[in-house]
């Protein structure tokens, strides 16, 4: 395609971009809670728009001579999720054929990567759209015509998703062949470590005794790991918390807000982002933290300095309570997050938008 028609269907899709990036987090959202309500434990639920200098660099548009219809380009929305072991891939996958309009042309199922000579260790992959019913919905009228991709993997089918490509660098015949042998070898000790790990954690549940901790032992218990989920929890039990720190926010002069329960979803989304993202991923630390707020005012300090730093845009502010904690978060644990990719872990994106930016 030459400069020119390029250039024109790079304004179009800048056109739609924030339509594309709005549909990207309700779709994280929507399987986010169908996942952790069939009671499924995932790692992560990613989901985001493409770049509009990344849709400009793509070396060919499907479509038309002319160019593309963008609702044919099916990775314009794109999701990953990564989860513990494979029947969890199947678990997931069974969601999504009940929930969504599968384009079975342009997918990889479950079912297909059973083939004995199959290179790699690849995982499942749909295109999807919203079903009829959904579709139907106002409030997801507008998004009805839109593809997503979808990816559904183990932790391990991501590390060779990830690595995989690195070493797959041109080279001479001879070499190539060995290196192939060598991925081989390599995708079949993950594929049997995926299964021995679910063969293992299986027998755990087995065979797992309900023992008590003694309390005449002086030992304290392994700390709790979060997750989204328990996250979630965490806070519907302490509901206080989240509104005491909206308070102190609109308090402080933040505009009040009241958010929606899909906005909140999304808000916990970049909370749980952030608290791995600051390695106070269990509940413990969490415990620390919140309680350390009410410490000589220190909370509400921090939402001050915050105020005062950017008080001239404040007023454009979405402050929820999660989005307060999230606040409280990012300049606390700042020496820890400074080290840490923002753009990469959402953390930037989080940010903007409580700013109102996204």
């Amino acid at each position: 395609m030459n400069g020119s028609k390029t250039d024109e269907w790079g304004r179009k899709y800048m056109e739609k971009y924030s339509l594309y990036e709005e549909f990207a987090e309700r779709i994280t959202n929507l399987l986010q809670n169908l996942i952790e309500g069939e009671g499924i434990e995932v790692y992560s639920v990613l989901g985001k728009a493409k770049a509009p200098g990344e849709f400009v660099r793509s070396s060919g548009f499907p479509g038309t001579t002319d160019g593309p219809v963008l609702t044919g380009i099916p990775d314009l929305c794109s999701l990953k999720i990564l989860v513990s072991f494979p029947d969890d891939v199947a678990k997931v996958e069974q969601i999504v054929q009940k929930e969504f309009l599968a384009d079975l042309s342009r997918s990889i199922p479950l079912s297909s990567l059973e083939a004995p000579d199959r290179f790699g260790y690849p995982s499942v992959s749909y295109v999807l759209s919203l079903n009829r019913e959904r579709g139907a919905l106002k409030e997801w009228a507008k998004y009805r015509d839109l593809p997503f991709t979808l990816e559904v993997r183990t932790v391990l089918q991501e590390v060779w998703a990830s690595n995989a490509p690195k070493v797959s660098l041109p080279t001479d015949s001879a070499t190539k062949k060995k290196m192939q042998r060598r991925l081989f070898r390599l995708s079949a000790l993950l594929e049997e470590a995926d299964e021995g790990f679910l063969s293992m954690w299986e027998t755990a549940r087995e065979t797992g005794m309900p023992v008590t901790a003694s309390s005449s032992s002086g030992t304290a218990g392994a700390p709790q790991a979060l997750n989204r989920a328990s996250l979630k929890q965490y806070f519907e039990e302490k509901g206080d918390v989240l509104r005491k720190w909206s308070a102190e926010a609109v308090d402080i002069g933040f505009p009040p807000f009241t958010p929606t329960a899909e906005y909140e979803e999304t808000s916990l989304s970049y909370l749980w982002d952030i608290l791995r993202a600051a390695e106070m991923d269990t509940r413990e630390s969490l415990d620390a933290f919140i309680r350390s707020l009410d410490e000589e005012g220190r909370g509400r300090e921090q939402i001050s300095t915050i105020y005062n730093a950017f008080a001239e845009e404040a007023q454009s502010w979405r402050v929820d309570g999660y989005s307060a904690i999230f606040l409280l978060v990012l300049n606390l644990k700042w020496d820890v997050l400074q080290q840490k990719d923002l753009v990469a872990l959402n953390i930037k994106k989080g940010s903007d938008r409580i700013k109102g930016v996204s």
